[in-house]
C-alpha cells in the first residue's frame, strides 16, 4: 500500500510541473499596414496574425493589448476537422471576450482596425487558453 501511495505522489508532482511549463496565454501582434482604409464588412477584409492560435479547451479568451481600443475581431479557421462560421464579436478594452472555437483546430485573429498613417503600425490582442504557431 505505501509503494502505490509512493507511485501515485510521484506521478501528481510530475504532472504539477509538466503543467507548470505550459504557458495558454499570450500576447498576439497583428501589423496593421498604412493607408489601410477600408469597410470591414466581410471575414476577408480583416486584417489577421501571422501566429496561428489552437485552444486548449472550446474557447478562447481573448481581451485588447497595446495600440487597440473599441474595434471588432473574429477568428479564421486555418485547420478545422469541421468548417463553422466565427462571427465577428465586439472587443473593448478591459472587457474580454470568450469565443467558443474547436478544440484542436488552428485559427487567425483578425481585428478591423484601419490605419491612415505613413507607417505600418502594430496592435496586440491577449489571447488565454491556446498554444501558439507561427504561420
Amino acid at each position: 500500500m505505501k509503494k502505490f501511495l509512493a507511485v501515485v505522489l510521484v506521478l501528481i508532482i510530475v504532472l504539477a510541473f509538466a503543467a507548470c511549463g505550459q504557458q495558454t496565454e499570450f500576447e498576439i501582434g497583428i501589423t496593421i499596414p498604412a493607408h489601410t482604409t477600408k469597410d470591414f464588412s466581410y471575414q476577408e477584409d480583416f486584417i489577421f496574425s501571422e501566429e496561428e492560435i489552437s485552444p486548449k479547451g472550446g474557447k478562447i479568451i481573448i481581451t485588447a493589448g497595446k495600440g487597440l481600443g473599441d474595434t471588432q475581431v473574429v477568428l479564421m479557421p486555418v485547420d478545422v476537422k469541421k468548417e463553422n462560421a466565427y462571427e465577428p464579436t465586439y472587443l473593448t478594452p478591459g472587457m474580454p471576450v470568450e469565443m467558443k472555437a474547436e478544440k484542436g483546430g488552428w485559427f487567425k485573429i483578425g481585428v478591423a482596425v484601419n490605419n491612415d498613417s505613413d507607417e505600418d503600425t502594430t496592435v496586440y490582442v491577449n489571447v488565454k487558453g491556446v498554444a501558439v504557431r507561427i504561420e
